[in-house]
């Protein structure tokens, strides 16, 4: 049979994407491969949220092309929000077959087979969530699951809604069908996941994020419902409300908050203050006392003092988190903040950057220490098992280890000791 590699950069909703057009090539008879050499079909699926990971598209589109000339046959595709934003800067790289963009590149029955197929419409003007029924989720024991696209807020650093376009989202009764084929497929952990996932909601049925957790909760089979990156001002009465009536929602929650410094959140366009987040914070701590908190931080936005910077560090430091996702300002083509006044020196991002890198660790041990003195049950699906060890990703997003030989099913551990990246212990149930 002949072989497609998909190479995946960026978010969770291309990780789903990818998984999604690998399912549906095997009905032209290509079975996945990890190894580009090995493909007749590649498939770049493109990230844009920084410089850097531009950069790494036209890398990894440019070793595609290489083996494309030592290998005519070899069909390279491009496609995702650096191929939606920067289509010529592709095409000045080589003879691709196809440029896909992000609203057709879920249905590739519309483009496969096509001879230097450039689809390109204008992604804003793309109103209808694409939704085609993922069968498996290739190499993971997590199942993501898209519902939402697009974001309406146009945050002035953010280039992602440029390549997005508007909110859009999937219809509920394709929401729940997804979730029990992932089910009825073995999957027994459901990361729901968006662009802006607090943006969903469904004109048709005038259902949201809150009625999705509560459908899903009801699921049989299903273990754990996991929710990705929520903006603070989406986290809604009912949402929380749905939240902690679950038995399901996994108590990990992940809010960019982006500054801990009012003035660079106004500056940046954001929709809320620190106030706001922390009254949050004490929101899901009223739920579930020990929840995993991770916030995303961008470090270096144009005018931000090291005043600024100081108070970010403070707030965030005064929250207790589990991690941080630290970013380093990157300016991006076609935002305000690319020719804002007092832009950052680069040494100065870094060491910002550092900072919050530093101060993530040290949560993050905090936080395995918190786990292990409470002995606080962790529970994952096993991802590997090796040497009579196997280790899970917690519901509390601390990976796990317990003395085991056999892969697959639900690890259950009571905590004992800080273990490599995470906690060791003893199982409980399996």
């Amino acid at each position: 049979m002949k072989k497609i590699c998909v190479l995946t950069l960026g978010c969770k909703v291309n990780q789903y994407e990818s998984s999604s057009l690998l399912d549906q090539f095997k009905q032209y008879g290509y079975l996945p491969t990890d190894n580009e050499n090995d493909a007749d079909i590649i498939i770049i699926n493109t990230c844009t949220v920084t410089n850097r990971t531009d950069f790494k598209s036209r890398n990894l589109l440019r070793k595609a092309l290489s083996l494309k000339n030592a290998k005519p046959s070899l069909m390279v595709y491009a496609t995702g929000c650096y191929a939606q934003r920067y289509p010529e800067e592709i095409r000045e790289l080589g003879m691709i077959d196809g440029i896909i963009d992000n609203q057709a590149k879920a249905d590739p029955g519309a483009w496969f087979g096509q001879l230097n197929y450039h689809f390109l419409s204008n992604i804003q003007q793309a109103d209808e969530f694409n939704y085609i029924p993922a069968q498996t989720m290739f190499e993971r024991t997590r199942a993501f699951q898209k519902i939402q696209d697009g974001c309406n807020f146009y945050c002035n650093y953010c280039a992602v809604p440029h390549a997005r376009g508007k909110s859009r989202s999937s219809h509920f009764e394709d929401v729940i069908a997804q979730a029990e084929l992932f089910v009825q497929n073995g999957y027994r952990e459901i990361v729901l996941g968006g662009v802006n996932l607090g943006l969903y909601h469904d004109p048709q049925s005038d259902k949201d994020l809150a009625d999705v957790v509560i459908a899903l909760d009801k699921i049989s089979g299903l273990e754990i419902i996991r929710l990705s990156s929520i903006e603070p001002q989406l986290f809604s009465a009912r949402l929380l409300e749905a939240i902690s009536a679950s038995r399901k929602v996994a108590p990990h929650f992940h809010i960019p908050l982006q500054s801990g410094c009012d003035q660079t959140l106004i500056a940046m366009g954001r929709k809320y203050l620190t106030s706001d987040v922390c009254r949050l914070v004490q929101e899901i701590r009223s739920i579930h006392p020990l929840a995993a908190i991770g916030m995303d931080i961008i470090c270096g936005f144009p005018g931000e003092t090291d005043t600024d910077f100081r108070n970010s560090y403070d707030f965030v430091q005064s929250l207790h988190l589990s991690y941080l996702h630290a970013f380093s300002f990157s300016k991006r083509k076609g935002t305000p903040a690319y020719n804002a006044p007092n832009q950052i020196n680069g040494r100065i991002i870094r060491q910002r950057t550092a900072a919050l890198v530093a101060l993530s660790d040290d949560m993050k041990a905090e936080f395995i220490t918190l786990l292990i003195s409470t002995r606080q049950n962790l529970k994952g699906f096993i991802e590997s098992s090796e040497e009579g060890l196997a280790t899970a990703l917690s519901d509390h997003y601390i990976r796990i280890y317990c003395p085991h030989d056999k892969a697959g099913g639900m690890l259950t551990i009571t905590p004992e000791r800080a273990y490599q990246d995470g906690i060791i212990g003893s199982q409980l149930r399996i």
